[in-house]
């Protein structure tokens, strides 16, 4: 025992007067992560790829996870990951570059390169586009369909975004929106003649020093891709969601939806050499550099110090010592991306995960609070109520099933799970043939969730599923009881012909 600990063990137990005051030794930075990311993992969550950098110095490394869960296979340095909106950071980094060669200036207006665009687009800036005050809204039909639509040409993305109508005035205030980064890269497609992407790399990618990190146009090999995994879904093969967009665009184009404003794939080591490269001024000058770490454009709800402003493709704000501080994040709902920057003591936090449920996008931003205040200790993050429920699975057996919520609320904040949370696992567990778990869960959504007839019908199929036909029509016939107060009983038509199915069969014995 040092002598330090053992004055303070003296003074606690009897009270030594005069007693010296015993200096707080905080455990070094890399072991409270570690230990931080242990306590997720125990918690369902998967971590991913933590870096932590100081300068050239790593102070923290960690692979946590699968890349694939089939074979086990661990994340490293150059697994590919979707980076989900950090592709936005990309996108403004080639406006710059123009900008720099005087081939387009950050106060042209759409109508230089959009010339139907209609008279209340026409005079939006690219420096507005940049820093989500143009008035568009994904909300309001600029951004029509989804991410994983067929691809569909200019003139049909760009349809629905002239007729909707803009929020606010351009330049009056921040709204984030993914059509207006979409129409940035359009923007670079009229201003040079080439795809978006053969410019992403001529200008960004290639001075950088990047060759893992890209769209179609770079060598990717499927050993190093990450699976995704959306743990929304109980059933593990519904969670996995493979290669996601990799595959896809072998043959086709990328969307509109997302060319520009996400679904770029990187490694954590080229997103390592992007840090990098672009600060040290490889890829924009001085004047360029400047201003993506400055405060363009307040947020109307800041989350400081995080993001307080909005630059071109990152937020901005301060660390409690006032450091500045630039970051982002980018999520599909299965990937997960963070990068925060420090220039002045050229501090880098990365992490990337390939199963983003729960609140493990917190990681990143908890770990800078601990570089803020060495006495921090973050709260463990979850990966989410399947994946809790899963885990409560592993530790107890069918006769724990009334310690669930206790063990849902200390780790979720509510003891009463969405009825979808018990109503898949159940299910599944009935699927597996783990008849206590999924008679046990299921008829415990009915108790949390009385008045829903969907979970009464659930509850007669697993009993019709084991042979329990009595008790498997009298929740069919609660279900539809509780249909008749339904404004949509989809379950109705469902329970009506099991209880048929059961009554022929019943008449046939």
């Amino acid at each position: 025992m040092s002598v330090w600990k053992w004055l303070g063990v003296a003074c606690a137990l009897f009270g030594a007067a005069p007693c010296w005051s015993v200096p707080y030794a905080p455990a070094p930075l890399s072991a409270r992560i570690e230990s931080y990311v242990q306590a997720s993992i125990a918690e369902g969550a998967t971590p991913g790829v933590i870096w932590v950098y100081q300068g050239d110095v790593p102070v923290y490394e960690g692979y946590h996870g699968a890349a694939d869960r089939r074979s086990d296979v661990s994340f490293h340095q150059d697994t590919l990951f979707d980076i989900g909106s950090m592709t936005k950071q990309f996108t403004a980094a080639v406006i710059l570059r123009l900008v720099e060669d005087g081939v387009l200036a950050l106060d042209d207006p759409l109508e230089r390169f959009f010339p139907e665009a209609p008279e209340d687009k026409a005079d939006i800036t690219i420096h507005q586009l940049m820093t989500h005050s143009s008035g568009l809204s994904d909300e309001n039909g600029a951004f029509d369909g989804r991410d994983s639509d067929p691809y569909k040409p200019v003139a049909d993305f760009l349809a629905p975004l002239w007729a909707s109508p803009l929020n606010r005035s351009p330049g009056t205030g921040y709204e984030y929106t993914n059509a207006g980064y979409s129409l940035l890269a359009i923007v670079i497609e009229r201003a040079t003649g080439e795809g978006y992407e053969t410019v992403l790399r001529r200008l960004v990618l290639e001075p950088a020093g990047l060759t893992q990190t890209g769209y179609r146009l770079m060598e990717w090999s499927a050993q190093n891709a990450a699976r995704g995994y959306d743990d929304f879904h109980a059933d593990p093969d519904r969670a996995d969601r493979g290669l996601f967009y990799l595959e896809r665009w072998r043959t086709e184009p990328v969307s509109y939806q997302l060319l520009g404003n996400g679904g770029i794939y990187s490694t954590p080591a080229d997103m390592h050499r992007w840090m990098t490269a672009l600060h040290a001024g490889d890829v924009l000058n001085a004047d360029s550099l400047a201003l993506i770490q400055s405060p363009l454009m307040a947020l109307d709800d800041p989350y400081p110090p995080t993001f307080t402003h909005y630059s071109y493709g990152w937020g901005v704000g301060a660390r409690p010592s006032g450091e500045p501080w630039i970051s982002h994040s980018g999520s599909n709902g299965v990937f997960f991306v963070s990068v925060q920057y420090g220039p002045r003591s050229d501090t880098l936090i990365l992490h990337l995960t390939n199963a983003a449920r729960g609140n493990v996008g917190r990681m990143g931003y908890e770990i800078a609070r601990m570089m803020d205040d060495p006495r921090y200790e973050a709260d463990p993050v979850h990966g989410g109520a399947v994946r809790l429920v899963h885990l409560f699975m592993a530790e107890h057996t069918p006769e724990d099933i009334d310690q669930l919520a206790a063990y849902l609320e200390a780790r979720l904040g509510d003891p009463v799970p969405a009825p979808w949370v018990l109503n898949r696992t159940g299910l599944q567990s009935i699927e597996r043939q783990q008849e206590a778990w999924g008679l046990g869960f299921l008829s415990l959504n009915t108790e949390l969730h009385p008045q829903n007839g969907n979970l009464q019908d659930s509850l007669a199929y697993a009993y019709e599923q084991i042979g329990r036909h009595d008790l498997a029509r009298r929740h069919y016939q609660r279900a539809l009881t509780l249909g008749e107060r339904a404004e949509d009983c989809y379950w109705c038509s469902n329970a009506q012909a099991a209880l048929d199915r059961l009554d022929q069969a019943a008449a046939s014995e």
